[in-house]
């Protein structure tokens, strides 16, 4: 008996519907966040410094807002890292500094390095010229 071969690609399938089920319920999550929060706020407004709010509300509300901060940045600095590059190969960090171009052989850190210590050696002359 010969048998066919399927080839239906489900697990590729599977794997898209992931992908975009991730980022709907991500977009679902942060819908409730934001709602609650203003909610929240609203709430707060009736609430004195006097009155304060129990240690693990407080600690619950900094943990949100961490969280949130964190995944805002990151995706926020990898979206204009990337469009940096692409842009003209200048490399641009998100303050809009232009970092010297870097040898392929130089890690991240060591070019943070450079323009700390130039950084110093300014600062250093500039105290000095001062005296």
């Amino acid at each position: 008996m010969k048998y066919k071969q399927i080839k239906e690609g489900l697990g590729d399938a599977a794997h898209r519907a992931e992908l975009d089920h991730e980022v709907q319920m991500a977009r679902a999550d942060l819908y409730k966040l934001a709602k609650y929060s203003i909610k929240l706020h609203e709430l707060l407004k009736n609430i004195s410094e006097a009155e304060g709010l129990e240690g693990w509300v407080q600690a619950k509300i900094t943990k949100a807002s961490d969280y949130i901060s964190s995944v805002y940045h990151y995706m926020d600095y990898d979206e204009k890292f990337d469009q940096a590059e692409t842009a003209d190969n200048s490399k641009i960090v998100p303050t809009q500094t232009v970092v010297p171009t870097v040898a392929k052989t130089e890690t991240y850190e060591e070019v943070l390095f450079k323009i700390l210590d130039k950084k110093v050696t300014e600062k250093k002359s500039n105290s000095t010229e001062e005296k």
